[in-house]
């Protein structure tokens, strides 16, 4: 991944989800498939987006001494321990937001210290995707982790 896609990338999710909070999800029909609707209540353009994981993911307590280089790396769960994960980090701000260095990891802090990481690696399909037409919104935001460790933004002309 390009440092400069990287960097624009980052600051797109940074200004769609720092403020917000996870406050909806839904299992999609995939079994390891779910998404989750984040929503800023502070703002009314832009409101409220839409995370779609199709990878390994978990949440962290706290900041990990490393995190997860591949899919195989993440800490499995079961369904039911996923949800809870989920469950406690409902409602909670995010303050911060990054991707890792080489592959598209998403990396999402809470204001209570967890932490959502995305598995972003995979040769052949893509991981997550975040936008606003999921969430019935204007379709100007999409940021996909695309196969081979790269990172797909389209966003509004006026956003640079």
């Amino acid at each position: 991944m390009k440092i400069e896609k990287r960097r624009f990338a980052e600051k797109a999710l940074t200004y769609l989800l720092v403020g917000s909070q996870m406050d909806g999800i839904k299992f999609e029909s995939k079994v390891s498939a779910i998404s989750l609707t984040f929503t800023h209540y502070d703002r009314r353009e832009d409101d409220a987006f839409v995370l779609t994981i199709e990878t390994a993911w978990t949440v962290y307590d706290k900041e990990p001494y490393s995190y997860p280089s591949s899919e195989e790396e993440v800490p499995s769960n079961t369904e039911k321990q996923h949800f809870e994960h989920i469950w406690n980090i409902k409602r909670q701000k995010i303050v911060d937001i990054q991707l890792s260095d080489v592959s598209p990891h998403l990396i999402i802090l809470f204001e209570s210290g967890s932490i959502l990481f995305v598995n972003g690696h995979d040769p052949n399909y893509e991981c997550w995707q975040l936008g606003d037409h999921f969430a019935g919104g204007s379709c100007d935001w999409l940021l996909v982790a695309t196969p081979g460790n790269d990172i797909a933004v389209w966003s509004p002309q006026h956003f640079q």
